[in-house]
Formats: structure tokens, sequence, C-alpha cells
């Protein structure tokens, strides 16, 4: 089934278009970062106290951070299901993996029995992996093409037919290669490069970290030449901006680990984490806000539906459906406790030839205000005044025994001809009129609605055969 992102409301950070205010809070990130930068770059090489508890922490948040921006990647991925987007949460996936296997096998960290045993280059080789593969993953999401942006989806020609398999391949691919990587830094850590000579790196340690870092500036360059830019593109350029920062801190300016530039590229690499992070963590907030505006629109949209289904559309009184349910819960509770009900039927008298001398937009006008007149006599919540059919109306009146039927019956006929309507074709009276038929349930002999209906009917009838303009009301004798 195909989901429409076109509307901007629904768009994700994958889809939407990158506007002037996804730009500039993107720069404004960048200069903070290089603010920082150039601070931290002179004093990279200072000596700095060796905080043992400081690297699990940075280690833990950073896999906890890598972790869920890929959930929630793969979560997006499983609506617009783009090509892209799965390699990219397989890259965040990829990251989080790597890096817990990075802190692993760091010397003296965990110290943790039943590991491949680690050798002196192994947790460099590790943050080599670790740091040349994000970027490779970047420049893979660049070259499988452009998001589609504010279009229908999915309609990227790569996409994959079935999300759920994608994403488990995906995470069954992302950990074989992680454990494939650690066991040749472990297992195979006899034929490693010396990158380390004790805490410090080495020249061969520089030079290839220098390639890494001239690899994440391509993966850059790449991402900035696609067009057009989604507001994840964006992002995803901020987070490799201060990528480079923390391995030209981290790797390349200092000597060595534990000194201030190996400090400073950590929290840089924390924060390259976080940024897409909270950038998705803040749609999805954005998204549930809407949801939740939605829902009640929703709701109240409903509850208008439903009034207006239960609604005659000229007079505004209940319609006839309506009518048929109330009278039929009505008679349902009278019945149940034994209460008295009445039903009144009312017949505007002689409405054809109004129709056919007045027009029938004076026909309609006539028939609202007959309508205010019915509805004015519901006194009771309980009361309800329906629109029975063309120039008949109905009342239903809970708890009302044959006087009381009576009783709002001559008021209803009172109301309509107080209201001196002309008519000067009716041969009953100068102005418009009403006759009412007026019956009680009989609910110790199981009447029905058609039953009280029926004999409501033949009130209203009486009413007319005798003159019209007037009240008839079933018999006491009948009530027995």
């Amino acid at each position: 089934m195909d989901v429409d992102l076109s509307d901007g409301r629904w768009a994700f950070v994958s889809t939407a278009p990158a506007g002037r205010r996804e730009i500039r809070l993107a720069l404004a990130a960048v200069y903070v970062s290089v603010l920082v930068f150039l601070v931290a770059a002179p004093y990279a090489q200072m000596p700095w106290v060796q905080v043992p508890a400081f690297l699990p922490v940075y280690v833990s948040a950073l896999v906890i951070c890598d972790l869920i921006t890929a959930a929630l990647l793969f979560s997006q991925f499983s609506v617009v299901r783009a090509l892209p987007l799965l390699v990219l949460a397989g890259g965040y996936l990829f990251t989080a993996c790597i890096t817990l296997a990075y802190a692993l096998v760091f010397p003296g960290l965990f110290g943790l029995s039943g590991l491949p045993v680690a050798g002196p280059q192994t947790s460099s080789a590790m943050y080599m992996f670790w740091h040349a593969g994000f970027p490779l993953v970047v420049m893979a999401y660049t070259v499988l093409g452009p998001q589609r942006l504010g279009l229908n989806l999915p309609s990227h020609a790569a996409a994959p037919s079935n999300p759920g398999w994608a994403i488990f391949g995906t995470v069954v691919g992302v950990l074989a290669v992680v454990g494939g990587l650690t066991l040749v830094a472990t297992w195979g850590h006899a034929t490693i490069p010396v990158f380390l000579e004790g805490d410090r790196t080495t020249d061969l340690g520089h030079m290839f970290l220098s390639g890494i870092w001239l690899l994440t500036l391509l993966a850059l360059a790449l991402l900035w030449r696609r067009q057009p830019h989604s507001v994840l593109d964006i992002w995803l350029q901020v987070v490799l901006c201060v990528w480079l920062f923390d391995i030209a801190l981290a790797a390349i300016l200092n000597t060595g680990r534990y000194d201030l530039g190996w400090y400073a590229g950590r929290i840089y690499g924390l924060l390259a984490a976080s940024f897409l992070l909270m950038v998705l963590l803040s749609e999805n907030a954005r998204q549930h806000a809407h949801l939740v505006r939605m829902s009640v629109e929703l709701r109240v949209a409903n509850q208008a539906l439903a009034q207006l289904s239960r609604q005659d559309g000229l007079t505004a009184l209940a319609n006839r459906r309506y009518f048929d349910e109330y009278l039929a819960e009505q008679i349902a509770l009278a019945s149940r406790y034994q209460r008295s009900m009445a039903l009144l039927l009312c017949d505007v008298d002689h409405f054809k030839t109004y129709n056919d001398h007045y027009g029938h937009p004076a026909g309609d006008a006539c028939l609202k205000r007959v309508a205010t007149a019915l509805q004015a006599c519901c006194q009771r919540p309980a009361d309800m005044a329906a629109r029975y059919g063309g120039e008949e109306f109905a009342m239903v009146l809970p708890d009302t025994d044959l006087a009381g039927a009576a009783q709002v019956a001559e008021a209803v006929r009172a109301a309509v001809a107080g209201m001196r309507i002309p008519h000067g074709y009716s041969s009953t009276a100068p102005f418009v009129s009403i006759s009412v038929g007026a019956s009680v349930l009989l609910w110790k002999m199981g009447m029905s609605a058609p039953q009280l209906i029926a004999s409501a009917d033949q009130c209203l009838y009486q009413a007319k055969r005798a003159g019209r303009n007037q009240v008839a009301c079933v018999a006491e004798g009948a009530l027995a």
C-alpha cells in the first residue's frame, strides 16, 4: 500500500526538502564546532589526566545514541522504503556495534575473559575500521541516488518489497561485518601494522588516520554536491563536519591517548552521534503532536458528522432515521421501567396548495418556522421534535401521559397558529395551521413502534376529518 507523504506535515527528515530554517540551524552548529576546534587545536598535544571512567561512559553514550538513531532510521525506512535510507540505518548500526567491540578490546577497559585475545594494535585497528566505515556508508547512501522529496512513496526504483526482511538482512549483515573485523583485529593482530607505540601514535598511524580524514572529507563533498538536499542530508553533513574535527583532534593533531586532543575528539564524536539523533527525536515529537491534533480534530469531525447524520438538512430537527432510533429506544425504556410515553404526529394543513401558490422557497421557509415552533415546545431534555417526512413532523415525549400529550399538542398547534403565517389558499384558516394526532404507549400490551405510530396517525386523520387546525387524541377507552 502506497503512503502519501506529499503533505509537509507528514514528511520525514529523509523526504522533506531542507528549508532555510534547517540550513541556518545546521550552519550554526557547524560554526560553533569550528570555533571550538580552533580553540582546542593548538593545545591538542597537551598531556591530560588519565580518567579511567571517561572511556566507558563515552562508549556507553555513543552506543546508545547510535542504536537509537539506527532504530529511528529503520522505522522511517519501513514507511519510505528507500534503499539509501536502509543503508544509512545500517551504517549507524555498524558504528554502534563496532564502537562496542572497540571498547571490549580496549586495553584494560573491561578485562572480560572469553573474548579473542587482543594485541597491542587491536584497538587502533578497530578505531580505524570504525572511522573508515561510516564515511564509506555515507558515500554509498549518496551514490544510491537522491531521495524523492515530497512525493508519494514508495516510489524508489530499488525499494525492497518487504521492509521487514530487508531490515533483518541488514542487521545480520552488519553483525557479520563487525564480527569479521573484530576477528581480524584480534586473532590477526600479528599482521596489523604498528599504529601505536605505548600511548603515542606512530608516523604510520598518522598517515592512515590522515587517509581516513580525507575519506570523510570526500564523503562530505559527495553529499554536498547531491541535489536536492533533504533535511536528513543537511544534518548528515553536519555530522561529517564534526566527524572531521573528531578525527583531527583525537588522532592527527594530538600525540596519542589521554592528551587534550584525544579527550576533545571523543567529545566531538559524541556530538556527531547526537546531532542527527536530536533531529530525529524532535521530528518524532512533532509527528506525535500532529497525530494528537489529528485525533482531536477527527473526533470533533466524527461528532459533527454523527450530528449531521441525525439532523434534517432543512429544518435542523432530528431526521427520520434518528426519529426511528430514538423512538425505539424510548419505547424500550418505557416498557422496562413501566413509564408512560406519548407520540405526537403533526401535519401542516393544505401545504400542497401553499407550495403551489407561494413557491417552494416560501414553502421551505414555512417548514422552518413550523419546526422552530415545535422545538420551542420541547420543554424537557428528553423531548424530541423530528421531521417525519415532507410537511409532517413528530414529537417524542417520554414520561408523558395522555393528558400531558394533549396539552403539549395544543401548545404546538397554538404556537404555529400564533405565528400567523399568511395562507390565502387554505380552506381552514387565513394563516398556516397544523393538525395534531396524539397517542400514548400501551406498554402492558407490548405495543411496538409501528403500532404507536399507527395509533398517532389515526388520531391525526381524525383531526383532519374534523376540520383540521385541531388536536385529536386516543380516546380513554381505547387505552384500557
